[in-house]
């Protein structure tokens, strides 16, 4: 009888442990927050498409729209996990041809089709063929501050 309660007792704290390192080693998920420039200014409704680095590893991407001030922040969830691992992070701003006014984020894709907006954000930042010039670092957990600097020329 001591056996099996010891061999229960041996099965708890393995399930204890097991769960206790799924919850946080370096596969956790990240959060990120920070501010977009343009030649040191608040760079405020540009898209930031955040994606792997190295495209052969799956560690997910995002998609933020920075406010006014340029911030924006992503939080990991069931539906958009980040996993830690460096993110090449592409860069655009789209306005209507005629206002100048950006363009919602919901109506970027129907005004890009119509060729009824324009990326106001040098072609570098933004091109899917190239390396992004922009490469962050992300941690497991919370990270901070992070600054996506963009240059006008």
């Amino acid at each position: 009888m001591i056996c099996r309660r010891s061999a229960g007792a041996g099965f708890l704290a393995l399930v204890f442990l097991l769960s206790a390192a799924g919850c946080g080693g370096g596969t956790g998920s990240v959060s990120v927050d920070g501010v977009a420039t343009l030649d040191g200014s608040p760079l405020g409704g540009a898209v930031l498409d955040i994606s792997p680095a190295d495209t052969g590893t799956p560690i997910g991407g995002a998609r933020a729209v920075t406010d006014d001030a340029g911030k924006f922040k992503i939080e990991s969830s069931p539906q958009l996990r980040l996993l830690p691992g460096k993110y090449g992070v592409r860069v655009s701003k789209w306005v209507d041809k005629k206002t100048k006014q950006p363009v919602p984020a919901e109506d970027i894709e129907q005004m890009k089709q119509a060729k009824l907006a324009v990326n106001v954000i040098p072609y570098r930042y933004s091109d899917p063929e190239a390396n992004s010039p922009i490469i962050v670092e992300l941690k497991s957990g919370s990270n901070t501050g992070v600054k996506v600097e963009v240059k006008g020329k």
